[in-house]
Parts: C-alpha cells; sequence; structure tokens
C-alpha cells in the first residue's frame, strides 16, 4: 500500500463471519493444546479465547458452557487417534497378525499428537470417575475398543493364527494393559520408555495368542 493511501474495504466475503462448524472446530483445536499443556481441570474460557484468537462471548456462542468445549474435546481427540489406526487395519492386505499388532503398534508412538492423546485421556480418566455422563461415554467407548480388538482375534482365530479361548476376556486385557502402560510412559520423569511400552504390549499379545512373529 502506497504510503498515505487509505486502506482497503474489506469486500463482503472477507467480512463474512466464519461458519459455525468452523468456530466451533477453532476453538476445538485450540482446547486440545491447552488441555495437553494445562490439563483439563486447568483450563477456562479466556485461555481458551487467547490460544485461538476470538473473544470469550464467541466461544460461548458456540459452546453452552466450558464443560461442552472440554467434552467435544475429548470426543474429538479420540475420535481421530483411534480412526486412522482402525481404517488402516480394514483397508491392508496383510495377514490378521500383521493387522493386530500394526494396530496396536499404533498406539504407542513418539510424536506430539500421540503423547497430547495420552495426556487428555489421563485427564478424562479422573472425570469419568466422577461424573455419570462422562463414565458412561467412556464405556461405550470402551465397549467399541472391545469390538474392534475382539474381531480381529476371531479373524485370527478363524483362519489359524491365533489360538485363544476367550477373544473377549483377551480384548479387555489388552485395552487394560495400554491403559497401564501408558500411564507409565507418558507421564512426567517416565521409568519406562515408549519403546519399552511398546515392546511389553507387543509380547503380551504374541504369548497370549500364540502369534509367531519376531518385533519389528
Amino acid at each position: 500500500m502506497k504510503q498515505g493511501a487509505r486502506p482497503r474495504a474489506k469486500s463482503a466475503d472477507e467480512r463474512r463471519r466464519h461458519p459455525t462448524e468452523v468456530r466451533r472446530r477453532l476453538v476445538i483445536e485450540s482446547g486440545r493444546d491447552l488441555i495437553a499443556d494445562k490439563g483439563l481441570f486447568n483450563v477456562q474460557i479466556r485461555d481458551i479465547s487467547r490460544a485461538c484468537g476470538v473473544s470469550p462471548g464467541t466461544i460461548t456462542y458456540h459452546f453452552r458452557s466450558l464443560e461442552e468445549v472440554l467434552w467435544e474435546v475429548v470426543k474429538a481427540e479420540t475420535m481421530e487417534f483411534y480412526e486412522p489406526l482402525r481404517e488402516a487395519v480394514s483397508n491392508s492386505e496383510t495377514n490378521k497378525s500383521t493387522k493386530l499388532l500394526d494396530f496396536l503398534r499404533g498406539m504407542f508412538r513418539s510424536d506430539s499428537d500421540t503423547r497430547r492423546h495420552w495426556l487428555i485421556w489421563m485427564d478424562f480418566w479422573s472425570a469419568a470417575a466422577r461424573d455419570d455422563a462422562y463414565g458412561e461415554w467412556m464405556n461405550t467407548h470402551y465397549e467399541a475398543w472391545w469390538h474392534a480388538l475382539r474381531d480381529l482375534i476371531e479373524a485370527g482365530v478363524e483362519g489359524g493364527e491365533f489360538t485363544c479361548p476367550d477373544s473377549q476376556g483377551f480384548a479387555v486385557s489388552v485395552s487394560s494393559i495400554v491403559d497401564g502402560l501408558a500411564i507409565q510412559c507418558y507421564s512426567r520423569k517416565a521409568r519406562i520408555s515408549v519403546d519399552q511400552a511398546r515392546e511389553h504390549l507387543l509380547h503380551h499379545v504374541r504369548d497370549g495368542l500364540g502369534i509367531v512373529e519376531s518385533a519389528k
């Protein structure tokens, strides 16, 4: 712009407000990083407002409460962490053993997104222990998680790759080990590394299902 020139008036498109879904997504994305950094119970509307560059009033216009923002963050984080893993397994042409182990490997990575996921979930476990709505949603999540594991296990048994007399029970045990290892390797000052946690999990699954395959 030339010195002294008047600023150009914004066009109608530039002045148009973002659609509701865009605003909500912006708030949710900002909330995810804040919760991972500060903790689920330490984030306030004003923190999210500063992070995403919108007014507190804009946030309360698109969300009924701070609790709804936090709720949507957890749901978005869960969907976007697990769905790519499930899709990769579904679309893979490899054998059942490789599908299952690759699915589980994907849950223990050293990148910032995976660490963020587990930090958010650590806080959500605490919330679900004290709130019926959170607890019920978590139960629904775990049922879907068990179902996905059970289907993979039963397909492997049917194809002669696995040995497992109780696919549901083993699915529950795997999910429990995943949670315990996540707490131990993603917490601050962890005594085991993410790589070690991953190998503990894969060792349990190989032994439990009789999979004869060397670790990657």
